[in-house]
């Protein structure tokens, strides 16, 4: 639906984006936001941020587009691993090759898709209709740690955790080489690269600081083991940080040196959630643990030959 007005004088100072959420009050703000990102939303021709200010006579010219069809229907053919659960969270241990949430290029067999199996009342939870419940996210080969909330109350308890990065992540990572310090504080700033949106890039203009800190675990001939700690929340944060620093994830194929740096047998990035730490809606602070799953195990013993 393709909408075109000027901003009036009642306007002026209005966030962007809660001006076209107005229009299209169907939509979640974060899909609005998404939209004007991509954008959908023209500010006298040009594309602006959802917190850009409205000023008077402003041409607006909008395009925000339909929600993809995809795929809520519950599946109990993906099983879940759940290591606690309450009566405002689930903490679930996601295996590697499981998408978390639906997408128009995959639009059933995710995570989202098997929770609702198992908790259909999750469907009304969060921003995104098709993020139930979804605070924060792991790469479709990342294994590890994801804690989801149950109900609104929760889901905003835990989205303000993360925004105040309040909630501790620990990963561990097998990198190609070895770093040149045996540990440090990364910081960098992250974009979306232009050429590929599925990609990040280490920019400075029009991008957003990331910072992870790392320390190595164990050293074998050609590789490294490290725990990396993010404390931010940027879009393949790790990965596109120690490609940076010259020693990518192995086996990682969107960041991975050209000669990609894979120990045989693995056929996955080596990157796992393996600790998180987080205070719950109802004041506990708690710690989960997540061992290496065997296909990453394997690998670790092999490589200790």
């Amino acid at each position: 639906m393709k909408m075109k007005f000027i901003a009036k004088k009642e306007n002026v100072g209005r966030r962007l984006d809660k001006l076209i959420a107005g229009y299209w009050p169907q939509y979640s703000r974060a899909y609005i936001q998404k939209q004007v990102k991509g954008g959908a939303v023209l500010v006298n021709g040009q594309i602006k941020k959802s917190s850009y200010l409205l000023k008077e006579n402003d041409e607006i010219e909008a395009n925000i587009l339909p929600l993809p069809e995809i795929s809520l229907e519950p599946d109990q053919t993906i099983e879940l691993k759940i290591i606690y659960e309450d009566d405002d969270v689930i903490v679930i241990d996601k295996p590697a090759g499981l998408i978390v949430h639906p997408s128009a290029t995959q639009k059933s067999g995710t995570l989202v898709n098997g929770l609702l199996a198992h908790y259909p009342l999750l469907k009304g939870v969060g921003e995104d209709p098709v993020r139930p419940g979804i605070v924060h996210r792991l790469d479709k080969d990342t294994s590890g740690l994801m804690i989801v909330s149950k109900n609104n109350e929760s889901f905003g308890f835990l989205k303000d955790q993360f925004k105040n990065k309040k909630v501790e992540k620990k990963y561990l990572v097998l990198v190609a080489g070895r770093p040149k310090e045996s540990s440090g504080k990364i910081k960098t700033f992250i974009s979306r690269s232009k050429s590929d949106p599925t990609r990040q890039k280490i920019s400075q203009h029009g991008a957003k600081e990331a910072i992870t800190f790392y320390k190595t675990i164990r050293e074998f001939r050609n590789f490294t083991l490290i725990e990396a700690v993010p404390k931010t929340g940027r879009m393949h944060q790790i990965r596109v940080q120690l490609a940076w620093l010259g020693n990518p994830v192995t086996c990682d194929n969107k960041y991975g040196l050209k000669k990609r740096a894979c120990p045989e047998g693995l056929t996955r990035q080596f990157l796992h959630a393996a600790k998180l730490t987080v205070v719950l809606p109802d004041g506990q602070k708690k710690s989960f643990i997540s061992h290496l799953p065997p296909d990453l195990d394997i690998i670790l013993a092999s490589l200790a030959r």
